[in-house]
């Protein structure tokens, strides 16, 4: 039977254990209990993980959802990793390579990994995008399959319908990842091209800055439904371009770590950050909308200003800086105008005012 372990406490960490443990609970397949990282913290005077142990609740980052018995909580890394067959990952991407560091040694050399971690890693030296699943793949000798979707943490623990995407190129640890995870109201798709998939759940970070710039401008829904097709368009031509070899399928992008994702884009319309969970979309929209407001205001000042929101809202402007200095030394820069614009207006070298022309002169429209 295999040992399955969480790595990381966040929201969607706790959101992916929670539905694990409830659905192998009486598995024949999985360890009964599931483990899960918690980083040594403190909540109200108590470590964290002794916490979540004894409430059942991970109070800090996810209060009001019980988590299961068969969930057990530790702060003991080397244990935990190293007992364990199934390694699920809910990092936010940057933060993996430290992971990797502390873990590597400790890998069984029968286990594999599942990356939830929506992102890249941007490499500053060599200027390039780097995989999560390459990273794990390369640091441990693993292998790494990754779950990307329309899914925020909330609705998942509320149980609501919600779709994902599994890339892998194994077709036996794909299928046992589905059984690890799907249940009535969590229902998978596998798909062989997994760096298609991962980048989806990357790149639409730009894309979701795009929309909240569209709304910003007040231009309607005619508008913001062509940002966001010009935004699947490059997405596209981005990922064949920037990882030509791997076998980038445009099918990917129907699937639920792509279409369905950037559906999310459309249909925000609060201009208030969750209270609870990393809704990356939402707040990258926000960032969006923000940016066209009046310039006498900056982003600091506004209701951006939340330390939470402004670290996870620099996944999409990070992301468009990093893909506009690498368009820059291909000199491509004029093939994407919407990713550049984002990072134009991400600057504040051009006015809001300005997005629209941009995209009126787009390379599909020649």
């Amino acid at each position: 039977m295999k040992q399955v372990a969480v790595l990381g406490c966040g929201s969607w960490a706790t959101a992916v254990a929670r539905l694990i443990a409830q659905n192998i609970k009486d598995s024949s397949e999985f360890m009964n209990t599931v483990l899960m990282y918690v980083y040594n913290e403190k909540y109200d005077g108590e470590s964290l993980a002794d916490s979540i142990n004894r409430l059942h609740v991970n109070s800090l980052y996810f209060p009001g959802f019980k988590l299961p018995e068969n969930l057990v909580a530790s702060t003991d890394l080397k244990d935990i990793v190293s007992r364990s067959d199934i390694l699920a990952i809910a990092y936010p991407a940057k933060f993996v390579p430290w992971l990797m560091e502390r873990v590597e040694r400790y890998v069984l050399p029968t286990s594999y990994f599942i990356s939830f971690s929506k992102g890249v890693v941007l490499d500053y030296d060599e200027t390039c995008l780097r995989l999560v699943s390459d990273i794990i793949r390369e640091k441990t000798g693993r292998p790494c399959l990754t779950v990307i979707g329309a899914t925020t943490a909330l609705e998942v623990a509320w149980q609501h319908y919600t779709e994902a995407t599994i890339g892998s190129t194994d077709p036996e640890l794909a299928e046992q990842t589905k059984r690890l995870l799907q249940t009535s109201y969590f229902r998978l798709v596998i798909s062989p091209d997994a760096v298609g998939v991962e980048l989806c759940g990357a790149l639409k970070h730009v894309v979701a800055i795009a929309a909240g710039i569209a709304d910003g401008l007040a231009l309607g829904d005619n508008t913001k439904a062509a940002v966001l097709r010009l935004g699947f368009w490059e997405m596209f031509q981005l990922m064949k371009e920037l990882f030509p070899d791997r076998g980038i399928q445009e099918l990917t992008l129907e699937q639920s770590c792509g279409m369905a994702e950037l559906f999310v884009c459309m249909s925000h319309r609060s201009d208030r950050p969750p209270a609870l969970g990393s809704d990356m979309d939402l707040m990258n929209m926000l960032l969006g909308r923000q940016l066209t407001a009046d310039r006498r205001n900056s982003v600091e000042d506004s209701s951006l200003s939340n330390a939470k929101i402004r670290t996870v809202c620099v996944n999409g402007s990070e992301y468009a800086d990093m893909i506009n200095k690498i368009l820059q030394q291909r000199k491509r820069v004029a093939q994407y105008p919407l990713f550049t614009a984002v990072h134009l207006l991400c600057h504040h070298k051009m006015h809001p005012n300005q997005f629209i022309d941009r995209l009126r002169s787009h390379p599909v429209h020649q």
